[in-house]
């Protein structure tokens, strides 16, 4: 892993600085004192009722995001405090140039979950966990930066266990994560990291994603959706790399033991849905067939393109790209945003998709539930699971 310190004039991934780094080194201990301290349970009977007529099927009252910088909503950027990403083309912290993929698919189930390491809560609606630079394990890509995966899960689950509470089994759990775990190689050879200590074994990263599935499932979560990952070798990371062959071959080797993880565990976890979202599927059909998504562009980075010709760019409020005087580049033509990130476009491809995975598989409202405890903090997080969306709102006022 690197420090942070080597990361001063990086763009794509973004310099990164700690003022005070002893206490970003406790980020972790700090939100878990925060989170034990102020949550509360509740227990309240549950009606299964639609409250989306589009989307009559899919009735989930909460929603919980683990992964990486392909789900994050602004974690790193406020723990870096707005040095990661450090590419000026960010839209508000995201690692694109507009909302992702999980915030499109949110305010499809009429959700908006907080990103709860901006400031360590958790809305009525949820929260989003997922930070950049996380691996599937422990780590993440900057030795500074103690968020991986597991500091994630733990962030939601030790809050539950101190108060002996269980998750909403009525809410949707995302993870996404993998892709950090297998480039740590190709952004060494570009001077972004430190040596990796072991090479990328995808039996190690599988095993990390059924556990995490496991450990939420034991906490009482049911519903989950898991992408796989897009293939690698595609990414202009690769191609300045010349990691393309190795990174696909990671990719597929990942694909195939995580369809096969999640089979089992669907098997082995009574009540539990797991879907696999097939996101290497979704960028393949753009990359042969970029015309029906009018992408005309599918193997260079957006940003870097733009930035090539105006250092100085960056996105105004409204997203538009300011301090250019010439015409810049359609973003919506592009695939990738950065060397691995997906454009805006991008993100809604997949968005659209996973809504559609979800109609598919969650045909019909889930069963009622008599009680179930409530994950929050304070009073400001109690939240009714499934009322019908007038009553869903008029909790949410009194909350």
């Amino acid at each position: 892993m690197t420090s942070l310190k080597n990361f001063a004039n990086m763009q794509i991934f973004g310099s990164y600085y700690i003022e005070r780094g002893a206490k970003m080194n406790h980020v972790f201990s700090i939100s878990i004192a925060l989170s034990v301290s102020a949550l509360t349970m509740g227990t309240f009977p549950v009606s299964a009722a639609n409250f989306n007529t589009d989307n009559s099927s899919l009735d989930f009252s909460q929603m919980f995001i683990f992964g990486d910088s392909l789900s994050d909503t602004g974690n790193a950027f406020t723990q870096t405090g707005g040095a990661f990403p450090g590419n000026s083309l960010s839209f508000e912290g995201r690692f694109s140039n507009s909302s992702i993929w999980i915030e499109s698919l949110a305010s499809s189930l009429n959700l908006n979950p907080t990103a709860f390491f901006t400031n360590f809560s958790v809305s009525p609606d949820g929260a989003n966990y997922a930070t950049g630079g996380s691996l599937s394990g422990d780590q993440n890509i900057f030795d500074d930066f103690p968020l991986g995966l597991q500091q994630q899960l733990e962030s939601f689950i030790s809050p539950l266990l101190a108060t002996d509470s269980s998750a909403n089994s009525e809410a949707l759990y995302t993870i996404w994560t993998g892709a950090n775990d297998y480039l740590l190689d190709p952004l060494f050879t570009l001077g972004f990291t430190s040596q990796p200590d072991a090479p990328p074994n995808t039996d190690t990263t599988i095993n990390n994603i059924s556990n995490a599935i496991a450990s939420l499932y034991n906490i009482g979560a049911r519903n989950f959706l898991i992408p796989n990952l897009p293939s690698l070798g595609i990414s202009p990371l690769a191609t300045l790399t010349n990691t393309s062959n190795i990174l696909n071959e990671l990719t597929d080797e990942h694909n195939q033991k995580l369809e096969d993880a999640i089979a089992q565990l669907n098997q082995s976890l009574v009540g539990a849905k797991i879907i696999l979202l097939d996101v290497n599927s979704i960028v393949n059909e753009i990359i042969e067939n970029p015309s029906q998504f009018n992408v005309t562009n599918t193997t260079d980075s957006w940003s870097d393109t733009v930035l090539a010709f105006c250092p100085d760019a960056f996105l105004g409020a409204d997203g538009s790209v300011e301090s250019c005087d010439i015409d810049v580049p359609n973003s919506d033509e592009y695939l990738f945003w950065d060397i691995v990130h997906p454009t805006e476009v991008s993100n809604q491809i997949v968005a659209d998709e996973a809504l559609s995975a979800l109609k598919s598989e969650f045909k019909t409202v889930p069963e009622p539930t008599s009680t179930f405890g409530l994950l929050g903090l304070g009073v400001s997080s109690l939240a009714i699971s499934a009322f019908k969306q007038k009553d869903k709102q008029k909790q949410k006022q009194k909350i």
